[in-house]
């Protein structure tokens, strides 16, 4: 710095002078330079402009232990304190305000110094004031400025601004302000004063030099980009455009590389103010009015708005809406055209809201974008499809589960079965039987019951496309219809939850957001929610079950029923009076007798008796078959009825010794038989098909009269069927009257009565060994074929060996089919396979009367090829399988365990399998079949 200044001042003599400390970069001191001015002839004048950039450069020159800036700082130290005892010598320099900070203040550090020292005060110089800028950029500008045209305009929008309907600043309407619209023309002072007064605010930004340079390309991109649709008067806030994107020097490069490195608005440009795509929301907006020859207000809006809001601190508070009348107004455009722009971009207008925009008690952007106009704008862009799914994928699990079995979105009769085990809630869809408010108010419809609903009730079917039916079981339907009225404004929350978690899911957008603002996001999808599933419960109040009458309608209110609990539930709790649960007690004899019994019968099955609960309209709902058992209990221990176990063979009855009923012809009392029960309890009671419960003992005898066993007495009576007359002589079984006739022995010649004469004709003293016989009730079959056989053995005597030479097996119990094809592939029948034969039966009958029979009896080889299991249908089903195995020579029953019976207890054993066992054979076969 001093080698150049030492030459400007007085040429190559000048530099020689300090030559020296110039190449050694050495500060020279107050004598040095003292000689050096004694050079000069006249009065020399040193100006130094931006010291503080000379020292930003300089500082990175080091000078042996320091850098040429601290060289430079002792410099102008000794050339200012030289300059105040030099008559002849002025020193002027300029430090900026702003612009490199750190170096400035230590040269009005330095300047502090000199005061100190009090030889000659210094006189700090302002070259340009507030009222001054406008008017520098004015010469800097342009060559020359039209002052008639500058005085016209500026009364014109004075004129504009005091006589208009709108608020304005104060300062807009105060008579001097036409001075200063006059005076800062072409320039509207919005402009200078948000310049000057708001983007001075952030660091770095010099107010003159920076508003000159951000001023001079928004000139120069107006002239050469002209609007079409009106007349220009200012150069306004909105022509500093982020349009203007050229690679360096524009207006979008100064925000991008300065500007926005205090505040960053840059995500609010590229989305709610210009992108290259034209997709931003103002270009948008602007598409609505330039189509009908209306300038791009939304463009002008939003870039107002940017530079208000790119302030530092607390001025960065946008602008309210009297500013903005001022900064936009134009006396050919409608302030209401400005307001409706406005408010389609702060978010009436979901196609164009600006995501950082917010029109507060000020208009202004922020760099976080606005949550609420971001979620609005994904729910519009929701698929009004997408969102009913979101609804119905909600009313399935708000459905939920308990006693009543609920069927969704039945639409023909073979959607919805017609079944007797439990009862059914048929959730009708929201589009096929909404309630309205001319259905309820519909007097030709007393229950108010939708058409869909009513057919449904009415109809049955077994497939699609099947038979339809009339519904057997009509009490067990039960429908939940939606109201058509809140239907809507479910769906709209299902709209809102699906845009909330797209938008979370959008990682993309979400990267624009705060952690708060992500936290509030996850706060309000929670919340919606919640209030989607009570919205959903709402929705579906419309409930319609089977009283006497048929349908009948009621209200119910599932978002207050148990505490906002699941549709079942609230079901449940409407009904409750109607439900009968597994800890209810038995029903009492009227109910049974004018509720559940059929009248013109004189037995029902326990399985007819659970499926008129579903049948007789108004009856209650059976929810467990307890309470019936014990109903059927107390029927017999109360009443007179009785109560068969067709699996066991056994008859519970209130009977005693007197009440032997008159159908009963085996000898001894009905009650003392081995197969009858004068006590019962709820356990006895089972429900099935097998299980009946009769009107009187009568009844019951007229059907198992002759599976009753007789009770054993020490009296032998006639062996007779139906005689009680006692049998006569020590070893008869007949009475006189019975006596059976006599015959020859075969062997012996012997004649003796016929009866006691074998199969082959031998008597008692000629005949073989006797046969063992033994058969079992229903029991899983390793207990069965154990019986039978450990039978076999005792039967047989000590040194003897008994064998097998007939077995039947019936395969009873649940899914007799299957089980039977299981055991038929079992080694112990299939090595025999040619002793084996095979019975089965099948037969259905429906509710409305129609049958299906199917039988089969042959070989057990082709048994295998025979269908398993047909497909289940009707009301009544009725099945019996049986393996007969025959053999020609009795199989031995040894501790080999090599017979039948033994092969079928190890095989069938250990499975689920119950099965009835009858078989027979010789208590003692030869001893060379045993070896």
């Amino acid at each position: 710095m001093w080698g150049e200044l030492a030459y400007q001042l007085y040429g190559v003599e000048g530099y020689e002078h300090l030559k020296e400390y110039d190449q050694e970069r050495n500060a020279p001191g107050q004598n040095t330079l003292k000689d050096l001015f004694d050079l000069g002839d006249g009065p020399a004048l040193i100006l130094i402009d931006e010291i503080a950039a000379y020292l930003e450069a300089a500082s990175a020159v080091e000078v042996g232990s320091a850098t040429l800036a601290s060289q430079t700082l002792s410099f102008i130290l000794s050339l200012l304190e030289t300059a105040s005892e030099v008559d002849d010598v002025t020193v002027v320099y300029s430090v900026a305000d702003t612009a490199f900070e750190e170096e400035a203040e230590d040269v009005r550090g330095l300047i502090d110094e000199l005061n100190q020292i009090g030889r000659r005060q210094h006189k700090t110089v302002t070259p340009t004031d507030e009222s001054e800028v406008g008017q520098v950029l004015q010469h800097r500008l342009f060559e020359e400025i039209d002052e008639g045209s500058a005085s016209e305009v500026a009364q014109t929008y004075f004129q504009f601004y005091t006589s208009s309907e709108r608020q304005f600043p104060q300062e807009a309407t105060d008579a001097s302000y036409v001075d200063r619209l006059e005076r800062e023309y072409p320039f509207h002072p919005t402009v200078i004063d948000t310049l000057t007064e708001k983007i001075d605010t952030i660091p770095k930004f010099q107010r003159t030099r920076g508003a000159l340079k951000l001023l001079a390309r928004a000139v120069y991109y107006r002239w050469n980009n002209q609007p079409e649709h009106y007349d220009r008067h200012w150069i306004r806030l909105y022509d500093l455009t982020p349009e203007d994107d050229a690679p360096s020097g524009s207006i979008s490069s100064t925000l991008h590389e300065s500007l926005f490195e205090f505040v960053d608005l840059s995500s609010a440009v590229s989305a709610d103010i210009y992108n290259d795509d034209g997709t931003a929301h103002a270009q948008l907006e602007d598409r609505k009015w330039t189509e009908k020859g209306i300038p791009p207000l939304g463009t002008h809006l939003t870039t107002t708005v940017l530079w208000h809001s790119l302030a530092y601190g607390e001025q960065a508070t946008g602008l309210t809406r009297a500013e903005l009348n001022e900064t936009l107004g134009h006396p050919d455009v409608r302030f209401d055209n400005y307001d409706s722009a406005l408010e389609a971009l702060a978010g009436s207008d979901m196609a164009v809201a600006c995501y950082y925009l917010y029109d507060e008690e000020r208009v202004r952007f922020k760099s976080d974008p606005n949550l609420i106009r971001i979620i609005d704008q994904r729910v519009d862009n929701t698929p009004d499809a997408q969102a009913r799914s979101r609804f119905g994928a909600r009313l399935e699990s708000e459905t939920g589960s308990g006693a009543f079995e609920p069927v969704l979105y039945p639409e023909s009769p073979a959607d919805l079965p017609d079944d007797a085990s439990t009862p059914q809630l048929a959730v009708m869809h929201m589009d096929t039987a909404p309630v309205t408010g001319n259905l309820l108010a519909d007097e030709s419809n007393e229950e108010s019951v939708p058409e869909k609903v009513q057919t449904l009730y009415q109809k049955s079917a077994s497939k699609h496309g099947g038979d339809v039916q009339s519904r057997v079981y009509k009490n067990y339907v039960l429908f939940l219809a939606p109201d058509a009225e809140r239907v809507e404004s479910a769906v709209d929350e299902a709209r809102h939850l699906e845009a909330i978690e797209a938008l979370l899911d959008n990682s993309q957008q979400t990267a624009d957001l705060s952690e708060e603002q992500i936290a509030e996001l996850e706060e309000r999808k929670n919340e919606k929610y919640g209030l989607l599933g009570e919205l959903v419960r709402g929705v579906y109040r419309h409930l319609y079950y089977v009283d006497r009458q048929g349908l009948t309608h009621i209200t119910i209110n599932a978002t207050e029923a148990n505490g906002g609990a699941s549709l079942v539930s609230a079901v449940e709790e409407t009904l409750d009076d109607r439900l009968i649960r597994a800890d209810a007690g038995a029903k009492g004899i009227a109910f049974f007798k004018q509720k559940l019994w059929q009248r013109t019968q004189d037995s029902m099955t326990t399985q007819q008796l659970v499926e008129q609960f579903a049948k007789k309209p108004g009856l209650p709902y059976l929810l467990s078959t307890k309470p019936l058992r014990k109903t059927v209990a107390k029927m017999v221990a109360d009443g007179d009825h009785v109560y068969w176990d067709g699996d066991a063979g056994t008859i519970y009855w209130d009977g005693d010794d007197d009440d032997d009923p008159s159908n009963w012809s085996k000898r001894g009392s009905l009650t003392e038989s081995p197969d009858v029960r004068t006590t019962i309890s709820d356990t006895d009671v089972k429900i099935g098909g097998e299980y009946v419960v009769y009107t009187g003992i009568e009844a019951l005898l007229d059907v198992h009269h002759d599976a009753i066993q007789p009770p054993e007495t020490d009296e032998e009576k006639c062996a007779k069927p139906g005689c009680t007359n006692a049998a006569e002589g020590d070893e008869s079984e007949y009475c006189d009257e019975h006596q059976p006739e006599t015959a020859e022995c075969a062997d012996c010649g012997e004649i003796v009565p016929k009866d006691e004469l074998d199969a082959d004709g031998y008597c008692s003293d000629c005949r073989g060994p006797e046969d063992w016989e033994d058969s079992t009730s229903q029991m899983a079959a390793s207990r069965a074929f154990n019986k039978v056989r450990t039978h076999a053995l005792s039967e047989a005597g000590t040194n003897s060996t008994p064998g097998v030479s007939h077995v039947i097996v019936e395969i009873v119990g649940e899914d007799q089919l299957s089980k039977g094809s299981f055991a038929a592939g079992r080694n112990a029948l299939t090595t025999r396979s040619e002793n084996v034969s095979v019975r089965m039966s099948y037969d259905v009958k429906t509710a409305t009367g129609s049958t299906y029979t199917a039988e089969y009896q042959g070989s057990l080889d082709d048994f295998s090829r025979v269908t398993n299991q047909p497909d289940p249908f009707g009301d009544s089903v009725d099945t019996s399988l049986k393996f007969r195995i025959d053999f020609d020579d009795p199989e031995p029953i040894t501790e080999a365990e090599e017979d039948v019976l033994a092969a079928l207890q190890q095989e069938l054993g250990q499975t689920s399998i119950d099965v009835k066992v009858r078989a027979r054979g010789p208590t003692e076969i030869a001893a060379e079949v045993t070896r």
